[in-house]
């Protein structure tokens, strides 16, 4: 089987692959919009020559053998040298080892990126949320709250990136078009894998770069569509599923076994031989009726995504020491401005109206225009 991802205009979801792709009918501009950010995976048991004839796969091959022969030198030199190692903690503690490419190696892998993403055009699954431009966290639960789903089933991967393998990453590749019809050729098949190989480091792929997520995004396009397509009735029951990199979320209106769940992720993995599974010792189950925390915000009773009040409360505590220290004369560091800025535009994102109102007044209390004060510090 082969899988196609395609930009999905909502006025098109019930069309057919053919008929999406080739009416005359159809409005050219609202296929290729680049603001569209929903997509549609169909599952085929062959390529359309219509559609065969979009890609010049000779010329993709070119490409790759292009890229490949641009990195020799690269390639000669020791894999480790071409990375800076260090860690940073991580919110269930202990510390993520990240590799960081230098910056002529982070050039190389940027360039294969651009090659994928413009020459390859590769799209993401619907479900999948990481890494993916004009989609976050934010829009993963929101998925959930559009189905007014009130028990969650969270699970995580074990070693997501790490144990991902050359092998399993082409094996998964040549099931996703177009790629899978550059590997059916030999020269083909070698420049892809030659041109992925590039970003393995240690016999997976590190953290820390700028493709490793764009590698597991389209090589989990087959598994997405199975778990996808298979929870929209799983057990006579309606599930939602996103995928956030190594974290799952599955959820239903109603109560559910969610170790059924997770043995239906785990089997499907497998289907694919896929090198890591799920962690079980870190499924979490649960209702909206508790603290459910799902990718850093929380879905409650009401089926309102909020940062919670512990968090807005630490907000609005920033907020005024700020102005205060501003008042005596007191200056924060450039930095910090950015971090309590970024604290604002994430939690607007969220709770728009509320934030806005915390911040007017906080300003009307001092007697200050707080979001004026935040930008100048910053232009300063």
């Amino acid at each position: 089987m082969f899988y196609i991802t395609v930009m999905q205009p909502p006025m098109y979801r019930q069309m057919t692959l053919e008929e999406f792709l080739f009416e005359v009918d159809t409005k050219p501009q609202a296929m290729i919009n680049p603001n569209l950010t929903n997509t549609r995976t169909y599952e085929v048991e062959r390529i359309s020559e219509k559609f065969l004839e979009r890609f010049d796969v000779a010329k993709l091959v070119t490409k790759l053998s292009q890229f490949n022969a641009s990195t020799e030198e690269l390639r000669a030199k020791p894999r480790h040298d071409l990375y800076r190692t260090f860690h940073i903690p991580k919110k269930s503690g202990g510390l993520r080892k990240i590799d960081a490419p230098e910056p002529e190696l982070m050039d190389a892998l940027r360039r294969l990126k651009t090659i994928f993403e413009e020459d390859f055009k590769a799209l993401y699954h619907t479900s999948a949320f990481a890494y993916v431009k004009h989609r976050s966290t934010v829009d993963a639960v929101k998925r959930h709250q559009a189905n007014e789903s009130k028990w969650f089933g969270k699970y995580d991967l074990s070693d997501f990136f790490g144990s991902t393998t050359i092998d399993f990453a082409i094996k998964m590749l040549g099931m996703v078009f177009p790629f899978s019809e550059v590997i059916k050729s030999t020269v083909g098949e070698r420049e892809l894998r030659k041109a992925i190989e590039l970003a393995f480091l240690d016999g997976g792929l590190p953290q820390g770069t700028p493709i490793s997520p764009l590698i597991t995004n389209i090589m989990m396009i087959p598994v997405d569509y199975k778990l996808a397509n298979g929870f929209r009735d799983f057990n006579h029951q309606r599930f939602v599923y996103t995928r956030y990199a190594d974290d799952f979320l599955v959820s239903s209106k109603y109560t559910f076994s969610f170790r059924e769940v997770e043995k239906f992720i785990v089997d499907t993995l497998k289907s694919f031989g896929a090198p890591f599974t799920i962690k079980s010792e870190k499924t979490r189950y649960g209702s909206s009726a508790g603290s459910n925390w799902n990718l850093g915000v929380m879905l409650n009773k009401d089926n309102e995504i909020t940062v919670g009040h512990k968090k807005k409360r630490q907000f609005q505590a920033m907020l005024a020491s700020y102005i205060m220290d501003k008042k005596n004369g007191k200056d924060w560091d450039k930095s910090d401005v950015q971090t309590m800025e970024g604290y604002r535009n994430y939690y607007r994102m969220i709770e728009g109206d509320t934030i806005d109102k915390m911040v007017a007044h906080i300003g009307e209390k001092f007697g200050v225009d707080v979001v004026q004060l935040i930008k100048d510090d910053l232009r300063a």
